[in-house]
């Protein structure tokens, strides 16, 4: 049996995960399950010293969190030396990292790992930073200027841009380094082959958290003045597109004075000192009488999100980047009309008009337009929902993700 040493965020546990890396537990585990490796899992926690604490048959190490060197990506040398140590005891026949925003990836720059070594792209700092602002204007990244970035200057969105730049020139030398790598859309592999042309490219495909296999097909909701809609809001920076979404809201509230939309995400409208960018999408808000139309969720678990995609009429994703799309992918499979920007890799998920209605980033009257053909056209409606639902059934089948995962373990070790 091959033995596999990931090196990921994600600590894995009885507690549904939430949030980024949700996804990496249920592969693990189906890979674990398979009989064909033994998958090994370092990752860090709050503790105080490295404990062993392994999830069924997974073994898994975590290691304490430290204050770690140029804007957390590179790993401390009494990090990389516990890394080490633990590769050293397993004999691992393969080291899988996962992602290079945070420290794992530069364990293996630095020269700590010994085995063969797969990097599997995850966000790509360097591509968001080329589209952090999102379209917006410079009197509107002026308009974000609030107490926050007056005591804090480096907290202004020109200075958010520059230090997502210089982390994206830490994480290019990162991806020169290696000679393996794996992506999740060919959007990500166009990014990469001219800075890295020696290394073998495999793509491979994402395994949803379980729920979205299992649950009810979406049905449509007949709805006349108070339609409702649904978006992620996974973070307040300008590249998620709310403000290009809150625009979208404002053309349709002239025709639904009553639409409903769900913001999930982390923006937390209770805090007394708030980033100037959530001040501005409140402003937005104000400026266009929607405080009754738009409601935040807060963080929703995997139950809650379906619940409310089950719900809506629509969802909307206003993204001006992604390297792959989990959000529009779990959508999809639930079956909710989606919404989408043209942007980054989310063309690949589906075929515009067949399995989701796709708009230029920018523009907020053709998002306001699609959107209100699927509350009106029923069939159309139904059309893209069963479309997009046998799309993601294929594309993210648990099998063939599984096995797209062996063989590319397989053909790096032998």
């Amino acid at each position: 049996m091959k033995k596999i040493l990931w090196l990921c965020n994600t600590i894995f546990s009885q507690k549904k995960i939430d949030g980024t890396g949700s996804w990496l537990q249920p592969l693990a585990e189906k890979l674990q399950e398979s009989g064909e490796v033994q998958i090994i899992n370092i990752t860090s926690g709050k503790t105080d010293k490295i404990i062993r604490q392994d999830f069924g048959r997974i073994q898994q190490w975590i290691i304490p969190i430290r204050k770690r060197k140029v804007y957390g990506q590179i790993a401390s040398k009494t990090t990389c030396k516990e890394i080490a140590k633990i590769e050293q005891t397993v004999a691992p026949d393969l080291v899988h990292i996962w992602g290079t925003e945070q420290i794992w990836a530069s364990v293996y720059a630095q020269g700590y790992i010994k085995a063969k070594a797969l990097l599997d792209i995850q966000g790509l700092l360097f591509a968001c930073a080329d589209s952090y602002y999102g379209g917006l204007s410079f009197s509107d990244i002026l308009d974000c200027i609030n107490l926050k970035e007056i005591i804090m200057p480096w907290r202004t969105l020109w200075n958010k841009k520059r230090i997502f730049r210089k982390r994206g020139m830490i994480e290019l030398e990162y991806i020169k380094k290696f000679t393996h790598i794996s992506y999740q859309s060919q959007w990500v592999k166009n990014q990469l082959e001219n800075i890295n042309s020696m290394a073998y490219y495999y793509p491979t495909r994402i395994m949803l958290r379980d729920m979205f296999y299992s649950c009810p097909h979406w049905k449509y909701t007949s709805c006349s003045s108070k339609p409702v809609l649904f978006s992620f809001c996974s973070a307040a920076v300008p590249y998620k597109g709310i403000h290009t979404l809150l625009k979208a809201i404002s053309v349709l509230k002239q025709k639904y004075p009553n639409i409903i939309l769900y913001l999930a995400g982390r923006i937390d409208v209770g805090d007394k000192l708030l980033d100037g960018y959530s001040i501005f999408l409140h402003k937005l808000i104000k400026q266009n009488n929607l405080e009754n139309n738009i409601h935040y969720t807060g963080p929703l678990n995997e139950t809650q999100i379906i619940e409310h995609l089950q719900k809506c009429n629509v969802c909307i994703i206003p993204s001006y980047i992604e390297t792959y799309c989990l959000a529009l992918a779990e959508s999809m499979i639930v079956g909710i009309p989606t919404v989408v920007s043209f942007a980054g890799a989310m063309p690949e998920l589906a075929v515009h008009e067949k399995e989701a209605l796709f708009y230029n980033s920018m523009d907020y009257k053709t998002c306001a337009a699609h959107i209100s053909t699927l509350i009106e056209n029923k069939e159309y409606a139904e059309t893209l929902s069963k479309n997009g639902r046998r799309q993601r059934q294929k594309q993210n089948n648990i099998n063939s993700v599984i096995q797209t995962q062996l063989k590319i373990y397989t053909s790096i070790i032998e």
